[in-house]
């Protein structure tokens, strides 16, 4: 799960960069991008909110997924250097 969030953030960083005007355009780019991230981890959109929202329900293991998300993203940036 902390890899799938990962990849989505750096999803949601592109878009950040493309500075999309519409707001449509965005979450259209969005979707896409979400599903390609999705089925590289071979993960269904359903399994993956009943899973994300299983972690909302409890504050220490959301907690816990979050640092295993920054961890996620500090090795996949470290990668690219």
């Amino acid at each position: 799960m902390a890899e799938i969030l990962a990849d989505i953030h750096l999803d949601e960083g592109k878009i950040s960069a493309m500075n999309i005007v519409s707001a449509d355009s965005s979450v259209i780019l969005y979707n896409r991008l979400e599903r390609a991230t999705l089925k590289r981890h071979r993960v269904d959109s359903t399994a993956f909110a009943k899973s994300f929202a299983s972690y909302v329900q409890e504050p220490q293991d959301f907690i816990d997924l979050y640092q295993k998300v920054n961890a996620a993203l500090a090795h996949k940036q470290m990668l690219k250097k």
